[in-house]
């Protein structure tokens, strides 16, 4: 490519909080930071969560870069991609219209952005809606996210005939042909007719290159139970089958709030921990990402009285889930019991809660492993704790697609993409949990606005 096909792209701030090594994914061409995203970069660094550890590692690249180059970055460093990149003045001489204030953040960028004729790159849409106005190109950073219609729910419904679900329900398992975009851990709802009906799992997939291939399924069970806990319909059926499967290690739940996954994720965990002891612990760990504007820092107290409120939801789970015997087994309904029951999980080790910033470094062995507000997380963030997980750890990703509180994630970033780019691997499954049982009102709070 000849130096006139090369783009210069100029990247927002929360583009590198949302990614730090976006500076290295942009090919061959021109990367161009503004010197104000470097002073935003320093202003976030002091965060305790996700955005503060990506400005840290944003500007340990960026210092990285500045040492090879030898000229402060004021020339362009060449990247591994054979793209280059430069930091560059705030060009505060660059003439705005008046509406705009010259003295934001923001502006300079787009400033920048004016002067040198570049791409300007940034997740913020009101900033995309400026460029346009100014005449400035500008991009989404898509590095992070999915082009797809819609969301992948994990489940479809498939019409057989009566042999085939008579096969399922005498030898637990059956064999379909020619099912449209069929991938491995997809749960299927079979009917025969009007009313019989069975419900099966994706076990193996044809290796043909037609798109209808034939698949194995196995039977799922109707009345699974876990810490006394049974499914209310079909989809929490599909997730408890996933959730006490072995074989696979990484399961997905995402649907409204209210419909159970947190709940039927802690009671799988409590079941294969407490119960059946698959694994040593139970961990659940949840972003610091606030709903509103309040950040961790600003509530009283140490980090463990800080995070408290963080662990609200876990803690009301817990609660819903240890007070189930009325004959007073794990704690029956006096609340007293019920806490010294979680105390007890916890001094023994068999239960942990923590923030995902507390994730890193480590390597979780034989651990049920539940990271809940998982919509929350950036796709790199994802990708750390999968790598995290080592021999014999089970990890379960619970969340609502429609309530991102994270600023940096698009509608299909973070937990969309990973959906997405793991779905039809042997070992991950997902399901859309979609009816409420939290309550009536929570169901149509939910479905209302």
């Amino acid at each position: 490519m000849g130096a006139a096909d090369r783009l210069s792209y100029v990247l927002d701030t929360c583009v590198l909080l949302a990614d730090p090594r976006a500076l290295y994914r942009f090919d061959e061409h021109e990367v161009v930071l503004p010197l104000v995203v470097v002073e935003e970069l320093d202003r976030n660094k002091t965060r305790m969560d996700e955005v503060g550890r990506n400005a840290r590692c944003a500007l340990r690249l960026i210092e990285e870069l500045r040492e090879r180059s030898g000229d402060g970055l004021r020339k362009p460093v060449e990247l591994p991609g054979r793209g280059t990149l430069r930091v560059e003045g705030n060009h505060v001489d660059t003439a705005l219209p008046s509406y705009l204030d010259s003295a934001k953040p923001d502006h300079r960028i787009l400033a920048v952005a004016l002067a040198i004729g570049g791409t300007l790159v940034t997740k913020d849409s009101a900033l995309r809606i400026k460029g346009s106005q100014l005449g400035v190109p500008v991009e989404d950073y898509r590095a992070d996210t999915v082009q797809v219609d819609e969301h992948y729910t994990g489940i479809a419904e498939v019409a057989v005939d009566a042999e085939t679900l008579d096969a399922l329900h005498r030898d637990g398992k059956a064999r379909l042909g020619g099912l449209e975009a069929a991938v491995l851990n997809q749960c299927l709802v079979l009917r025969a007719g009007r009313s019989a009906s069975g419900l099966a799992r994706i076990v193996a997939v044809d290796g043909s290159e037609d798109p209808a291939r034939p698949v194995t399924v196995n039977r799922v069970a109707g009345s699974p139970r876990a810490f006394g806990v049974s499914p209310r319909d079909v989809r929490q059926t599909f997730a408890l089958d996933l959730l006490t499967d072995p074989a696979v290690p990484c399961v997905s739940l995402m649907g409204m709030a209210g419909t159970g996954k947190t709940f039927l994720a802690l009671a799988a965990g409590l079941e294969q921990v407490v119960e059946a002891r698959s694994y040593r612990r139970l961990s659940v760990y949840r972003p610091l990402v606030a709903v509103g504007r309040q950040d961790v820092g600003y509530l009283p107290g140490d980090l463990d009285e800080k995070l408290q409120p963080w662990m609200a939801a876990v803690h009301d789970n817990l609660y819903s889930l240890f007070r189930r015997d009325g004959d007073g087994g794990w704690g029956g309904d006096d609340h007293r019991h019920v806490q010294g029951a979680v105390d007890a999980l916890l001094d023994r080790g068999q239960l942990e809660m923590a923030a995902i910033t507390y994730l890193r470094g480590r390597s979780i062995t034989d651990e049920f492993v539940v990271v809940d507000e998982a919509q929350n997380l950036e796709l790199p963030t994802l990708k750390v704790i999968l790598t995290r997980m080592a021999t014999g750890s089970k990890v379960v990703f619970c969340g609502d697609l429609s309530q991102v509180d994270n600023p940096y994630i698009s509608p299909f970033g973070g937990m969309a993409a990973l959906i997405e780019k793991l779905k039809g691997t042997a070992l991950f499954g997902h399901v859309t949990m979609s009816k409420g049982v939290r309550s009536p009102l929570a169901e149509l709070a939910a479905t209302t606005f």
